[in-house]
């Protein structure tokens, strides 16, 4: 059973066949999807998304400005999943929050590995999955964060990482308390919109400048 309101995971099977698609997926031209379809372009944040998106922060990618990454939606839309650029190895890399919160939880989970939850007012929330350290070793519950503060880095740790070294990542919104992952909505940086089910985006660049 998963703890903490850790929804459906990925299947054995359904790991092993993402991770033969990051492996072989290099050589596919940009913008296709995992299944092997033209992926859509990214789509910027309109008023059709609701009040909601319009109060939304405007979340940079959890990178270094520059940096280039790999994004997957795979079967739990509108959660991704990042790695580098190539997936030429993502083990170790720094995790920064994208915009400035205050931390409200850091945990393990049998499932989700090293965990930690930002709060970022408004009642918007990320969550970061699968960190290579201990939850709390660079940062604790009610420590404030800023853009580009170091929170951890990627790592495989937890049961449905499926040892391979990756950023598991959410955008969550709830007025009323600290929301689950059936608080997920779509992941949006620098204000483009990253959503679809099984759908890829090779190259993206961090603009956390």
């Amino acid at each position: 059973m998963e703890t903490r309101g850790f929804g459906r995971r990925r299947t054995t099977k359904t790991l092993a066949s993402a991770a033969l698609t990051l492996a072989v997926g290099v050589g596919l031209g940009t913008g296709t999807s995992y299944a092997g379809a033209p992926a859509p372009a990214p789509a910027p944040v309109s008023a059709a998304d609701g009040m909601a998106a319009a109060a939304k922060p405007k979340f940079q990618m959890p990178f270094k400005c520059d940096t280039r990454w790999r994004i997957d939606t795979w079967g739990h839309n509108p959660a991704v999943d990042i790695v580098v650029k190539g997936n030429t190895g993502s083990s170790g890399k720094p995790v920064h929050p994208g915009y400035k919160g205050t931390v409200v939880q850091t945990f393990w989970d049998r499932g989700a590995g090293n965990v930690i939850i930002i709060s970022h007012g408004s009642g918007w929330y990320t969550a970061y999955y699968h960190l290579k350290e201990k939850h709390d070793k660079y940062v604790q519950k009610g420590d404030g964060v800023g853009a580009k503060t170091l929170i951890g880095h990627i790592g495989a740790t937890g049961g449905n990482s499926g040892d391979w070294a990756h950023l598991h990542y959410e955008q969550r919104y709830r007025t009323d308390g600290i929301p689950t992952e059936a608080h997920r909505k779509p992941v949006h940086f620098n204000g483009v919109k990253y959503t679809g089910a099984a759908e890829t985006w090779k190259d993206v660049k961090s603009r956390n400048c």
